[in-house]
């Protein structure tokens, strides 16, 4: 397999598992803005720890949207990083092959 063929299997598994990891961690906050500052857990029988402060979104607008520019920011950046990331990984997983081939030339050269 190449380089570029392992570069494109393993940035698309990086961006799918950063693509999922985002938009679970972004739903998480969207549900967190949109509760308020209702008790999200409590700590002891009289005290609760708030998350999201209770900010009324503006007018027409849905609790979530604010996040959501700054989601799709991430997920722009993200691709990059896992093209890097899976050419770095494809790299590394086909260094001990060119390692062996090199191996196998010389022995075959001083063989013959």
């Amino acid at each position: 397999m190449s380089r570029l063929r392992l570069t494109c299997l393993y940035g698309g598994v990086f961006m799918m598992a950063g693509t999922v990891l985002l938009a679970v961690v972004h739903l998480l906050a969207v549900q967190a803005v949109s509760r308020g500052s209702g008790p999200v857990f409590e700590v002891q029988s009289g005290s609760t720890v708030v998350l999201a402060p209770a900010e009324a979104p503006a007018r027409g607008q849905q609790p979530g949207d604010p996040l959501m520019s700054t989601t799709l920011l991430f997920l722009a950046v993200l691709g990059p990083l896992s093209a890097v990331a899976g050419h770095v990984t494809a790299g590394y997983a086909l260094s001990s092959v060119r390692r062996i081939t090199c191996r196998a030339q010389q022995a075959s050269r001083q063989a013959g």
